[in-house]
């Protein structure tokens, strides 16, 4: 079975980005949200991972390998932008490409023809995560900048329950300010 998805990135920016420069095959599964990876060992052409996931608590492995230089496979008016082949997983093969030069998008292939909906939501997740990353690199703002050194530097760093409790204090975080603020202006309109 194959699944496509509409990614709602500018292909033309998609097509530009140094996709070797900006990922490798640790940090494409340290973008799964739920994935924590307990132990990466190179193979001779991919990446051999232990994982185990947040939400059920399940271990698994997986072999993994980024390609940049594939060719478009069907369609002579699509251009890959880059393929993950996964091998011990329940898809074959996760692909980002420009269609015709208008959208950018990614087909998904699966081993079987009926996938649980478990493996779909879960790697569905995946590329979620992966097209907000690309997302950070299409555009060279102030903001974007400053979430890039977040994400490299701290979030892809941590494990997921790491994440979750850097989070829970930066919302905490947050709310202290608010209220900080709201009982100075409170104290210089009501207390004169």
């Amino acid at each position: 079975m194959e699944q496509v998805i509409d990614l709602y990135l500018p292909p033309e920016a998609t097509v530009k980005l140094d996709i070797k420069g900006i990922l490798d095959e640790e940090k494409l599964l340290r973008l799964h949200p739920h994935w924590f990876v307990e132990e990466l060992e190179p193979q001779d052409t991919y990446i051999q991972a232990s994982l185990r996931d947040y939400d059920t608590e399940n271990e698994f492995a997986l072999g993994l390998r980024l390609d940049c230089s594939s060719p478009p496979e069907n369609s002579a008016d699509c251009e890959v932008v880059f393929s993950i082949q996964l091998f011990q997983y329940g898809v074959k093969e996760i692909v980002f490409y420009v269609d015709g030069g208008s959208t950018t998008r990614v087909r998904i292939s699966y081993v079987d023809d009926t996938p649980q909906q478990q493996l779909v939501d879960d790697v569905l997740l995946w590329v979620r995560g992966i097209q907000e990353y690309l997302r950070l690199y299409i555009s060279a703002t102030p903001r974007t900048l400053f979430f890039r050194v977040l994400m490299n530097r701290m979030v892809l760093q941590m494990n997921p329950s790491q994440r979750k409790i850097c989070l829970m204090i930066a919302r905490f975080t947050v709310v202290e300010i608010v209220v900080i603020l709201a009982i100075v202006l409170g104290y210089v309109i009501f207390g004169q």
